[in-house]
This record gives structure tokens, C-alpha cells and sequence, in this order.
């Protein structure tokens, strides 16, 4: 099974994950899930891939498909909480994935014992100092925060122009691609500055990328449809009680 066909299905999957979190533990559910995928993203970025068009082949890191659920994810706060709610998960799952970085930061500190020398070589190379993983974090948690503080307001606005379900298409995809341009430069250039991945690549890095990340939003675009009908419990109190 080739990269392009995983990307494909894995984006399926990690969508309608996200339309199972919302409908079955509503507000809650998409904030858990924007945590676990900014936490997966920052891990699986530093893993390079090659994705084969058959004409031609694009290079690009892990993780866009992450990063493209949160972009839905929070797309969906603000479409049906508004956009306080989206820009707090934001704000909190930022939070949660330093503290979890910090936290395995802490286990690299203690000596391991012989039999645990392998896991002992995976903590140093994603937490420690001088490790991959918290080097993207420093970096990817300050663009995230830009980027999905654009995608948030960009949202809000063309949402407060036209907020009929015929225009979701247009602030679900305006938004998203409007910060994932930003995500995608600021990200790219962070790494490159942090070691992460040589600078010769940077240019090809971007475009690639930007490519990825646009598929995915065309493709997450019937999701954020489908969830939209959807009518958790939490939205159905408030109805109740606005009744």
C-alpha cells in the first residue's frame, strides 16, 4: 500500500473520528480530540514521507493530516458554539501539549535500567533537549497559535457576513486555506532554523505541503457537512432550555 493511499484513508478515518467525538460527547468530545491530535501532530512531524502521483512525486513530513483534523475541528466549534469556544480550545490544547512535552522532558532526566535501553534511546530522541520532538514543539506550538488564531477569526468573520449552511463550504475552506498557507511558511522556515531539516528543502517543503494540506481540506469538507446535522447531547439541553 503506497503514502498517497494511507493519506487518503487515514484522513477518512481521522475525520470521522472526529464526527464520532462531536456526536457522542459533543463540546467535550472535539476538545479531546483537538488535544490527542496536536500531541500526534508534534510527534509524527518529524517523520519525512514521499507521496507518489505516478507523474510525479511530492516530499512533505507527517502529521498534516493531524493538522488538518484540528483545522476541521475547530472549524466545527465555531460553527456550532461560536467563536469563544473555538478560540479557548485553542488556547487549552497549546497548554496540554507543552505540559505534556514537559512532562516526557521529566522522564529523560532518570537513569534507565540495561533491558530498557531501547525505549530509554526513543525518550532521548523525541523529548530531550537536543531532541527532534521538543524542538518542533517550541516551534510548532508558537505557528500553531498564530495560524490557528487566524483560522478562528478568518472563520468568525465570513461566518458573521453569510452564516447560511449553502456558504459552510466558503468559511470552512476560505479559513482553513488562508491559515494553512501561514501554518505551512512560518512552520517550514521554524524547522529549518531548528535543525530540524535542511534549508535547501525549504521551497519544495512549502509547496508539498500546501498541496497535502489542501487536499485534505477539500476532502474534510462533506465532514464538517455531515456534522453539522449532527445534534449532540449538550447542543439538545440547550435547545431545551432555550424552549
Amino acid at each position: 500500500m503506497n503514502n498517497l493511499l494511507i493519506f487518503l484513508l487515514f484522513a477518512l478515518f481521522n475525520f470521522a473520528l472526529i464526527a464520532l467525538a462531536f456526536r457522542f460527547f459533543g463540546k467535550k468530545g472535539i476538545l479531546g480530540y483537538i488535544i490527542l491530535s496536536v500531541i500526534a501532530a508534534n510527534l509524527q512531524v518529524n517523520k519525512g514521507v514521499i507521496f507518489n502521483f505516478g507523474l510525479f512525486e511530492l516530499e512533505a513530513t507527517l502529521g498534516n493530516v493531524m493538522f488538518a483534523g484540528i483545522f476541521l475541528a475547530t472549524d466545527l466549534l465555531n460553527e456550532k458554539y461560536g467563536y469563544k469556544n473555538a478560540r479557548n480550545a485553542v488556547h487549552i490544547s497549546i497548554f496540554a501539549n507543552i505540559s505534556f512535552i514537559l512532562i516526557m522532558f521529566v522522564s529523560t532526566l532518570f537513569k534507565g535500567l540495561d533491558y530498557s535501553s531501547d525505549y530509554n534511546s526513543a525518550l532521548e530522541l523525541f523529548f530531550s533537549i537536543n531532541g527532534g520532538t521538543f524542538k518542533a514543539v517550541l516551534v510548532g506550538n508558537i505557528v500553531y497559535f498564530i495560524s490557528q488564531s487566524i483560522d478562528v477569526f478568518v472563520y468568525a468573520k465570513i461566518k458573521s457576513w453569510n452564516s447560511s449552511t449553502k456558504t459552510l463550504w466558503i468559511r470552512n475552506n476560505g479559513s482553513t486555506f488562508i491559515s494553512q498557507l501561514v501554518d505551512s511558511v512560518l512552520v517550514t522556515i521554524g524547522f529549518a532554523l531548528a535543525g530540524i531539516f535542511p534549508f535547501d528543502i525549504i521551497g519544495s517543503i512549502i509547496i508539498t505541503t500546501l498541496v497535502v494540506k489542501y487536499m485534505a481540506a477539500i476532502i474534510d469538507t462533506p465532514f464538517l457537512y455531515l456534522m453539522n446535522l449532527i445534534q449532540p447531547k449538550d447542543l439538545l439541553k440547550k435547545e431545551k432550555i432555550a424552549a
